[in-house]
């Protein structure tokens, strides 16, 4: 059976329980803004505290100077992951912040690619110039936009690839993966179904499905 490649994503909480039951069908979550600002950071690290999942990934899109950055961070002990936006760029933003996260073991993702319809691509070879120099642990990549997934994916190919935008937005099941993803975001199909248990289960049924018959996915270098 293939692992599970999805990771939840939370902007509204869901009970301990169904997390509790979640924990095998899932990699990890990615903690968005709006469920810190309904919970607040007490009520988040308790819905979340002893869930067995291998990433807590805060989701904030941090972008601002290195100092502020790290202040907010350094609150969310909770999460061993965090993602930033690489268009701040690299002195006094995301060194700082990379330095503070190595030094605390904890992990950065930057953006690459947005899933909306807005996203540009004039900065492209900005941004990859960015991570280049970052060595992020992964980047995001819109599950939407798969030929952007595959090209980073080419130029990148020792790092994670987390794609959000499955489902609701747009993006079909399984086919991030496919195209060079790692895992696949998943979000409102989820936690608005009237049972996110056995949504989560076919959902994987499905990704699994795909991933086993895709031709030419293009995996990253272990």
């Amino acid at each position: 059976m293939l692992k599970s490649k999805i990771i939840l994503a939370m902007d509204k909480p869901l009970s301990y329980q169904t997390l509790k039951e979640m924990e095998n069908e899932i990699y990890g979550i990615k903690v968005g803004l709006p469920l810190v600002l309904d919970l607040g950071v007490h009520k988040t690290r308790e819905l979340l505290n002893d869930l067995n999942v291998e990433e807590i990934i805060v989701d904030f899109k941090l972008a601002d100077i290195g100092y502020i950055m790290k202040s907010i961070v350094e609150k969310l002990s909770f999460a061993n992951s965090f993602i930033a936006h690489s268009f701040v760029g690299v002195k006094g933003a995301l060194d700082e912040l990379k330095k503070y996260l190595d030094t605390n073991s904890k992990n950065l993702y930057l953006v690459a690619v947005m899933s909306h319809e807005g996203w540009s691509t004039l900065f492209t070879d900005y941004i990859k110039n960015v991570i280049r120099e970052i060595s992020p642990k992964g980047i995001v990549v819109g599950g939407t936009k798969l030929d952007s997934i595959t090209q980073y994916r080419k130029e990148f190919t020792k790092i994670t690839i987390i794609s959000p935008g499955m489902g609701s937005q747009g993006g079909i099941y399984g086919d991030a993966i496919c195209a060079g993803a790692d895992y696949e975001i998943i979000g409102r199909s989820i936690y608005n179904a009237d049972d996110p248990f056995t949504t989560i289960k076919t959902i994987n049924k499905i990704i699994e499905e795909k991933v086993m018959n895709c031709k030419g996915a293009i995996f990253r270098e272990k």
